[in-house]
């Protein structure tokens, strides 16, 4: 209960057909400068309903009860939310890309996100990435480091950020991976002789940390080397037209875009297009209005079967294995992509790393300078790219 009202500031509705949502007293408008509508409520209207302001033959937002209405400031607002009849109205966290409320979200929307400030310890990301038992990676401790012979002993400072930094930058992979052994192991040593009365001798502790590190890379080594074979492109069965595609966005004003690119079954190119997105709420929303456009575009080239592919795992999972709904604006563009998907005799949406998705990535952002969308059918996309660079 406590939590309440965290969770009450973080939900809003999500408009479908706007039957049962209140104009007023409902948060239903982005934030900025509130979900809530700003202009001032005739009494009247204390329970019209968001399908009032819906054009009922366009199914559009009608354009003379907004200006009539609502303050300018309102009606730019009203005019970015989607309207989908064929949904009704519901409740998601804005915290969320899915629209699902989380501990850690809430979390997120008390303390806000982490923000690394200046002189902070700044090598989180290549310690996580170090190839060594997990466990290794959650402790850290300053002892007995000249019998590993490393020449982190000569690193001299009253902080610990300054010191792990400090050992980090001269040491190489190898021996960073002993380094955070030797710790983990002190670690345990200190453990077993505050709870059980015994203590390793520190050259044990080296040799330990030594052992379980040799152990831990025969063990995984084949394994990393696989993860990095995994990261190629994907090698695609079947006889199928490669469609590529990417999204643009910019948090700031809703804006976002999209960039797709169609090879022929054997990888010779066909043709590229971009253009804009509606606006948009959320990255996974522009990936969705992304993947919806391209197919729309296959559907009107008469292409019935089709490999897909995206650099955002997110919406592959949310379209080929998404059990729970997406509550969020993002799902209903999602569903509509799905509708569209029974249209094809075949298409499936496939991941590949951001490395082999550059192309519609470029033409992606490209497309925030454009008015038009913008169509390639002679000129491959790598050399339009290299033009534009």
């Amino acid at each position: 209960m406590a939590a309440h009202p965290i969770v009450v500031a973080g939900i809003r509705r999500r408009i479908g057909n706007g039957e049962t949502t209140l104009i007023w007293g409902h948060p239903w408008l982005q934030d900025n400068p509130s979900p809530l509508v700003q202009t001032i409520m005739p009494e009247e209207l204390r329970e019209a309903r968001v399908a009032d302001l819906i054009d009922p033959q366009t199914q559009t937002w009608d354009p003379h009860i907004l200006s009539n209405l609502f303050i300018p400031e309102d009606v730019s607002r009203i005019v970015m939310i989607p309207v989908s009849p064929g949904y009704d109205d519901s409740w998601y966290w804005i915290g969320d890309p899915k629209g699902i409320y989380s501990v850690k979200n809430a979390y997120r929307r008390i303390v806000g996100d982490y923000e690394n400030n200046p002189g902070d310890f700044d090598k989180w990301v290549k310690m996580w990435k170090l190839k060594v038992q997990p466990k290794w990676k959650t402790f850290f401790v300053e002892s007995i480091w000249n019998i590993t012979q490393l020449p982190i002993t000569n690193i001299i400072t009253d902080s610990f950020a300054e010191w792990l930094t400090g050992a980090m930058s001269i040491l190489t992979e190898e021996q960073t991976q002993l380094m955070v052994g030797v710790l983990y192991n002190i670690w345990r040593n200190r453990n077993s002789a505050v709870w059980e009365g015994a203590m390793t001798r520190p050259q044990a502790v080296v040799k330990g940390a030594a052992t379980l590190m040799n152990a831990y890379g025969a063990i995984h080594g084949r394994t990393a080397r696989d993860g990095l074979r995994a990261q190629s492109e994907p090698v695609l069965p079947g006889n199928h037209m490669r469609c590529y595609i990417d999204a643009g966005f910019r948090q700031e004003t809703g804006e976002a875009t999209y960039g797709i690119v169609l090879l022929e079954p054997g990888g010779s190119f066909v043709v590229a297009k971009n253009g804009r997105s509606p606006v948009c709420f959320s990255p996974l929303m522009a990936e969705a209005m992304a993947f919806k456009e391209a197919l729309s575009w296959l559907v009107e080239r008469s292409i019935n079967s089709a490999d897909l592919l995206t650099d955002c795992m997110v919406l592959r999972t949310a379209i080929h294995h998404q059990t729970t709904p997406v509550h969020s604006y993002a799902g209903l563009a999602i569903d509509q992509c799905k509708t569209m998907m029974s249209l094809f005799s075949f298409v499936l949406l496939s991941y590949v790393p951001r490395q082999f998705n550059l192309h519609v990535h470029t033409l992606a952002s490209l497309a925030f300078t454009q008015e038009h969308s913008m169509y390639w059918d002679s000129i491959p996309p790598d050399a339009i790219i290299a033009f534009i660079s």
